[in-house]
Order: C-alpha cells, then sequence, then structure tokens
C-alpha cells in the first residue's frame, strides 16, 4: 500500500519518513528548507530514531 500525501493525498514514497509530497513539502517550507526536513527525518528514521511506537525498540541495549 503506497503512502499519500497529508496535503494533497498525491502518491508519497514509501521509504520516505514522512507523508509529504515533494511538490507540498517545498510549497509549505521552500526548497532548501524542505529538502533539510526530508534529509534530517530520513536518517532519523534510518538509524531507528523514529520507532517510539514499536516494542522492539526495547530490545535494544541504549533502552537497557
Amino acid at each position: 500500500m503506497s503512502k499519500k500525501c497529508v496535503y494533497c493525498k498525491s502518491d508519497v514514497p514509501d521509504s520516505r519518513s514522512m507523508e509529504i509530497c515533494d511538490r507540498c513539502g517545498v510549497g509549505v517550507w521552500g526548497p532548501k528548507q524542505w529538502a533539510n526536513i526530508k534529509n534530517e527525518t530520513d536518517a532519523a528514521q534510518e538509524r531507528g530514531d523514529l520507532n517510539f511506537n514499536s516494542g522492539e525498540c526495547l530490545d535494544k541495549k541504549k533502552f537497557a
């Protein structure tokens, strides 16, 4: 199931950490800030920092 943009309902890549398309992201925050937001949230997702609702996080040593 693909993600939809919360603003315009267009398709958003499944790998994206936020459900906002590039067109709406640029429209809301501007191109430079949107690029920074995407980079930072995608990096946080890769590190697992956005999995706060997952019981899986409790098993990791940083929470032990």
